[in-house]
């Protein structure tokens, strides 16, 4: 644990889900801010992504998946970082073609431990986008 370092947006439809990892990310030290969904994350981008460093979102939600979350935070804002999550596999989400085998993906449930290391990983990597 640390001084807050970056500031990760987590983006899903399930409350728990979400109010977990911003409580995680917070504990170790990064700064975390909530959107119910990729609807809600794309608004808070448009105000505050000069702050946001990474996006945590996860792959299925209603309205905005986590995909064209992913796709448009590229797009609109090429040095914001993404992770991906499901509860599905990652083979399934890869050969349904909802992610790119080589994009940063979390398996849920995951612990704080896991949560943890692919964010640093994240952050870590010069090349990542």
């Amino acid at each position: 644990m640390g001084v807050a370092r970056e500031t990760v947006l987590v983006v899903d439809d399930e409350e728990m889900v979400r109010r977990l990892a911003a409580r995680i990310l917070i504990t170790q030290g990064y700064m975390a801010v909530e959107a119910n969904g990729g609807d809600e994350a794309v608004r808070m981008l448009q105000r505050n992504a000069h702050r946001i460093d990474g996006v945590l979102t996860d792959l299925a939600m209603p309205g905005l998946d986590g995909r064209r979350l992913g796709e448009t935070i590229t797009r609109c804002w090429p040095k914001i970082r993404v992770i991906y999550m499901s509860g599905f596999p990652v083979s399934r989400m890869v050969s349904e073609g909802a992610l790119d085998p080589r994009q940063p993906f979390l398996q849920k449930p995951f612990t704080s431990e896991q949560l943890t290391r692919k964010v640093r990983e994240l952050f870590a990597d010069p090349i990542q986008q």
